[in-house]
Order: C-alpha cells, then structure tokens, then sequence
C-alpha cells in the first residue's frame, strides 16, 4: 500500500512490536487474516477471544487490549475491517478501526464506492505482503470473501479495479480476468471457503473450512486454534431493513450495512 494512503489509517496498526489479544470472527476470512497478524507480529498478537456476532469468547484473561479481526466495532475498540459502516458522510465512526472505507468517506451516500474485497486482502497490502507467485493461490485469495465478485458486475468494476490499485495488487486483475465468476465460485466452494466457524458447548471451535489443503498454498501457518473457550459476555444478533428501524447507538455492538438498505448488527438489551 502506498505510503500516503496508509497513513490515513489508525496508528496503532504500526504497534506490531507491543502485545496484543486478536479476536478471531466466524468466517474464513477472520481467520486467515488471524493466522498471518500472528506471524506478522512474530507471536505478538494472539487469538484469544471468539465473536461469532451473538456472543463474545474468552481462552484466558491476559490483560492485553483486543483487536477485532473482520469485525465492525461502534465503539472505541481496535479493530480491523471491510464492511461499511457509516449510515452517512457526516455519521460519527469508531475512529480505532482500521477499515478501508473510513478515510474515504464511503458511506450509504456513497454506496457503490465502497471497498469490496476481503480483510485479509487488507491487512497484506497494510503490511506489504507479497502475492504468492502461484496463480491458483492468488485465485483463492479472491475468493476469499468473494473478493472476486466487483470485477464481475458492471456497476462495480471500476471501482474494484481502483480499489486493487491503492492496495497496490493490480496484479490481481490480469488474474480475475483469466477467469468466469462461475469458476471463483467453485474455488469458494472446494475449499469450504463459505463455511462458518462455530463453538461446540465445550468451548472448542469448529468448521468444514478445508484449511488443511489451504495451507498448502500459503507460507503462513493455517490453522483453527485449539484451545477452549469460554463464553464472558452475551449479546443479541439481528438483520433488518433500516425502515425498520436500529437500535440505539448505545446498545450497538457491531454494526454493518451489507446493502443499501440493509444492516447486520449486534446489540445488547
């Protein structure tokens, strides 16, 4: 990522040095991204926690500040993320969150600017991290999160091929262009790349995401954590259109809106 976008972001992502809980979210994006800040900070940043946007999960209390990974906390909370967020330009934002869309102002005013691609796509750019040279790895990365789909929808291209641009993966886009969407779906599916991650009542987590075959195609470790968690907090999960109506910003947890008319939130009573 150039220098002069970078610099627009939180600076706590620069503390790679200092130690810090990671939170890990219910998909493989989450977790991708989870497992390469582990090996970014050599160790430094750990899963300990669990959200799966219900209820929150701790291993163990270690006094370290949590980072959301994938996550879009309301509240003064670091955090890492890819959704939007802002109801409107003037909307007040959790200014610890490291999203994309932030900076740019991006929000339901802007809706089809947003940033569409993965968090994992995100944090690599923030820490300069190399595409892998294999052209079906790459191929996986987009399908991550359907980082893919922009380039195939006309009223999106653009803005997905500038968004590749200030990542500074341009090399992704001969890659989209090799491929059909049908067959990034395939990708998706064969991998188990859709597939949630979710907490058994013993605490241990658990998914069909094939992250087995996925570490065949990566250098980082690929793994779902092992130990048990245990649940410290629960909260409620809820879709709806925004006639509906949203919850008081200080009930709000986490909050999305994944349409232009449609937000997914988590919230307290």
């Amino acid at each position: 990522m150039k220098k002069e976008i970078k610099e627009l972001f939180p600076t706590w992502i620069d503390e790679t040095h200092l130690e810090y809980d990671l939170m890990l979210g219910n998909d493989v994006d989450s977790l991708l991204s989870c497992n390469l800040l582990e090996e970014i900070t050599d160790g430094k940043w750990k899963t300990n926690y669990f959200y799966d946007f219900k209820n929150f999960y701790r291993y163990e209390k270690t006094g370290l500040k949590p980072i959301g990974v994938d996550m879009a906390f309301t509240k003064k909370a670091r955090c890492f993320d890819n959704h939007l967020t802002k109801m409107s330009h003037d909307d007040s934002y959790n200014k610890l969150c490291a999203n994309p869309n932030l900076p740019f102002n991006i929000s339901r005013d802007n809706y089809s600017k947003k940033y569409g691609m993965s968090t994992l796509l995100l944090i690599m750019s923030l820490y300069d991290i190399p595409l892998p040279q294999d052209p079906h790895a790459r191929e996986i990365l987009l399908a991550v999160d359907t980082a893919f789909k922009g380039h195939f929808v006309s009223a999106f291209n653009k803005t997905h091929t500038d968004w590749l641009e200030r990542l500074g993966y341009t090399e992704l886009i001969d890659t989209l262009k090799s491929r059909d969407m049908d067959y990034y779906y395939k990708v998706l599916t064969y991998y188990g790349l859709q597939n949630e991650i979710t907490i058994k009542k013993s605490g241990e987590l658990f998914s069909m995401i094939n992250y087995e075959v996925l570490q065949e195609k990566f250098d980082w470790k690929i793994y779902l954590p092992e130990q048990d968690f245990k649940l410290i907090k629960k909260c409620k999960r809820k879709g709806s259109k925004l006639e509906q109506g949203l919850p008081p910003k200080d009930k709000l947890i986490s909050l999305a809106f994944t349409g232009e008319n449609y937000a997914s939130y988590t919230y307290v009573d």
